[in-house]
């Protein structure tokens, strides 16, 4: 009996071309397109299958009375569920491993078919209604018609994962032929490189060697010869040296003749500059005694001068205040003596007619007012000086006589007589209209201005023209 024949060790496989590689990669494409067709067939029969199927399946659930509306969408979950675990058994094979559908996907995909086969083929295992464990009156061309479709959908799906094995075994292969093409040809080219390099490190080692020859005997001539140029240097410099000592000694002769004779020219302009600055000295100070003279005669005669007319004013200003005295005097004396004379007759018409009646006239106030205190005497100012221009004191004073005048009528509910103020003092309505407010402003903000007015007597305002009365309440 003849031995068996035993296979020895694989040899060396031979080594892979371009041309292979480039057979690798077309055949590589080819397998990629193969499986797409695979893929588009699948998917174009499982839409198929599902619709054709749809039909019957929405017959049988509409005969066991189930909305029409809803009854469509149970062939659809089936058979996409079928479809779905067909197709990602298919990918994953395709993506290589040892991946094979077991357990709950095995079970999805049977599931999903039977019930979609017997969905479609109920009406033709019972056409009679009648259900037994084995079909009595089966109509077998509607059994074929029906399973077509799902047993097409199964096998194709079937084949299909084969298909994609097969494809992605030699997909790898093929891949495994190019990563030896792109091996091979970088261990070529670093090869190559590696050669070159052996190469041009020869050459260069050769190269640093000549060039190390070459420098050393540069070296030594440079050597000798830099030796020479010391010696010559050293010699160069002895002489150099001696030469420098005698015109150093020479030109320190010179340098000292030239010293002495720099400091005799220093010491004559030192002592014509000190007799310069003498002389200027005694210009300034001269010069200085003059200004101060002059300066001193301009402000004694400008005190005189501001002196004589300082004297000049304060002569005026008495004069001016002596006049404006006097004419106040005769004034307040003809405003008494009005007011007197008005007095009497305004307490006969009160006393006549029973009622109370206060009354600010213009030159005089009623005797009632003035017996209980509630009379505001006014003085009017005197006019202004000669000049036109009233002094700043006077105007202070008309300023707070009108606002007692006023303050006193608010607090007797009073109403003042602004036109017959505004007479009395020259003024416009403007001024008497901030009297008004600075009269309340004071009654409310100033302390003791109130008890102050109310202490004060009334008193009438005239004018200078006539003797009629300002203003009555």
């Amino acid at each position: 009996m003849a031995a068996p024949h035993v296979a020895g060790p694989p040899g060396p496989r031979p080594p892979v071309t371009q041309q292979d590689a480039d057979a690798a990669r077309v055949s590589i494409d080819h397998l990629v397109r193969v499986g797409a067709i695979v893929t588009r067939a699948l998917l174009a029969l499982g839409g198929g299958a599902l619709v054709f199927t749809c039909v019957n399946v929405t017959r049988f659930a509409t005969s066991h009375d189930i909305p029409a509306y809803i009854a469509w969408m149970l062939d659809p979950l089936a058979s996409v569920a079928l479809i779905t675990v067909l197709y990602v058994d298919g990918v994953l094979v395709e993506h290589g491993g040892t991946y094979k559908p077991s357990g709950w996907p095995v079970m999805l995909r049977w599931a999903a078919g039977l019930f979609t086969w017997v969905m479609n083929c109920w009406t033709s295992l019972y056409p009679d209604g009648r259900v037994h464990p084995v079909p009595q009156h089966p109509d077998a061309g509607g059994i074929l018609l029906h399973s077509v479709a799902p047993a097409l959908l199964i096998l194709l799906s079937e084949a299909a994962a084969g298909y994609r094995r097969y494809v992605s075994a030699r997909r790898l292969e093929l891949a495994d032929i190019i990563d030896q093409f792109a091996t091979a040809v970088a261990e070529k080219k670093e090869s190559e490189a590696r050669r070159a390099r052996e190469l041009r490190d020869r050459a260069d080692a050769d190269k640093r060697a000549a060039a190390e020859r070459e420098a050393a005997r540069a070296a030594e001539i440079e050597a000798a010869e830099r030796e020479a140029a010391r010696e010559r240097e050293r010699r160069a410099a002895e002489i150099a040296a001696e030469r420098e000592r005698v015109a150093l000694a020479a030109q320190a002769a010179e340098i000292e003749a030239e010293r002495e004779r720099r400091t005799a020219e220093i010491e004559s302009a030192r002592r014509r500059t000190e007799a310069e600055l003498a002389q200027a000295a005694r210009d300034r100070e001269a010069a200085r005694q003059a200004e101060l003279i002059r300066a001193e005669a301009q402000a004694k005669a400008l005190q005189e001068k501001a002196a004589a007319e300082a004297r000049a004013l304060e002569e005026k200003a008495a004069a001016e205040a002596r006049a404006l005295e006097e004419a106040e005097r005769l004034k307040q004396q003809r405003a008494l003596e009005r007011a007197a004379a008005r007095a009497r007759a305004t307490s006969e018409t009160a006393s006549q007619s029973g009622g109370r009646r206060a009354s600010i006239s213009g030159g005089a106030a009623s005797e009632t007012a003035s017996q209980n205190g509630a009379a505001l005497l006014a003085v009017r100012e005197t006019a202004a000086s000669e000049t036109g221009r009233v002094p700043h004191e006077i105007r202070g004073r008309q300023r707070d006589d009108a606002e007692r005048y006023v303050a006193k009528c608010l607090l007797d509910n009073i109403t003042p007589d602004l036109d017959g103020l505004a007479r009395y003092y020259g003024k416009g309505e403007t001024w008497t209209g901030d009297r008004v407010r600075a009269a309340r402003r004071r009654l409310a903000e100033e302390p003791g201005f109130e008890a102050a007015v109310r202490a004060a007597d009334l008193e009438a305002f005239t004018t200078n023209d006539n003797n009629d009365a300002v203003g009555a309440a």
